[in-house]
């Protein structure tokens, strides 16, 4: 139980360094949109919410994949939250994860999420519209089962999460 809260401790530090660089980015682009220059494109329809979607993965939740995962595939084998609490990922052999692995770890953590999570508040954004159907409710138990999921295993049994299952990874003291 103390390394599972060890790790919810840990990713709400990495998370407030994902925040430093989204209001970093905010900071940048929210003038440029008031200045008339639109980035993101209005959100008026499916087209449109895609596109905003993928802009938005582009400069967020891919960059921050790649960047979380280079900290578990370094030599310290851990991001700075891991670092700062005392726990690295490593393979289920001891070794350090190798980039796919480190990759394929975070992207089920993190950029799997994330993703579905977007997709799930564009459709809430519509909602008032009328446009609230059976495939939101479908995301939003895809985005709540996930978390609820990865919650459940990182707290039973091994604390070994599905993602690090997946990956044959987990997340040792150091």
């Amino acid at each position: 139980m103390a390394k599972a809260l060890r790790r919810v401790a840990a990713t709400l530090i990495d998370y407030g360094l994902v925040l430093a660089y989204a209001v970093a980015l905010a900071a940048v682009f929210v003038p440029l949109s008031f200045a008339g220059i639109m980035v993101v494109p209005v959100v008026d329809g499916l087209g449109s919410r895609i596109l905003a979607q993928v802009i938005a993965a582009a400069l967020l939740s891919v960059p921050v994949t790649v960047w979380l995962a280079s900290r578990e595939w370094s030599a310290r084998q851990a991001t700075p939250g891991k670092r700062l609490l005392g726990l690295r990922v490593e393979t289920l052999s001891g070794a350090r994860p190798s980039r796919p692995v480190a990759l394929a770890r975070t992207a089920l953590k993190v950029l799997l999420p994330w993703e579905v999570a977007h997709t799930m508040v564009w459709d809430l954004l519509a909602w008032p519209k009328g446009e609230f159907g059976p495939r939101d409710l479908a995301l939003a138990v895809t985005t709540y089962g996930l978390l609820g999921l990865y919650g459940l295993t990182l707290f039973l049994g091994s604390g070994r999460t599905l993602y690090d299952r997946l990956c044959g990874t987990r997340v040792v003291g150091t």
